[in-house]
């Protein structure tokens, strides 16, 4: 797969049920996993084949239909939506972000540490 891109929400919501799941999901099992407000299986349908032309996800035969998997790691495609996060709603700011987190008061004092931790070795792994 190229470069990987933001994903529109729909197929977002897809992709982590499927990361989710133990196994391979058939549609009907997906479309009942799914959150929200059921989806027509057209629709459905539709969404699974823009993943799969994106490299996103593979289908295997299985009697008259298809079991659905990502082979997108979740761990890979987590950049992309961060870069995009980070460039819609914080100006490409990481230190925005953070203290927006800040003021909603969702860091707690260990988060802090940790988050400081983690920088501080960041540092060390590329200085």
């Amino acid at each position: 797969m190229a470069k990987i891109k933001r994903l529109p929400d729909a197929e977002l919501e897809i992709m982590n049920t499927l990361w989710d799941a133990p196994a391979p999901l058939t549609a009907a099992e997906l479309e009942a996993a799914l959150p929200g407000t059921p989806r027509a299986r057209t629709t459905l349908l539709t969404l699974l084949a823009r993943l799969e032309e994106k490299g996103c996800v593979a289908r295997e035969k299985q009697g008259r239909g298809y079991r659905y998997l990502a082979v997108l790691a979740r761990e890979e495609y987590l950049p992309a939506e961060t870069k995009s996060l980070l460039g819609r709603l914080f100006g490409g700011s990481p230190r925005n972000f953070v203290a927006a987190l800040a003021e909603t008061d969702a860091l707690t004092e260990q988060d802090i540490d940790e988050l400081a931790a983690y920088l501080e070795e960041l540092k060390k792994q590329r200085g």
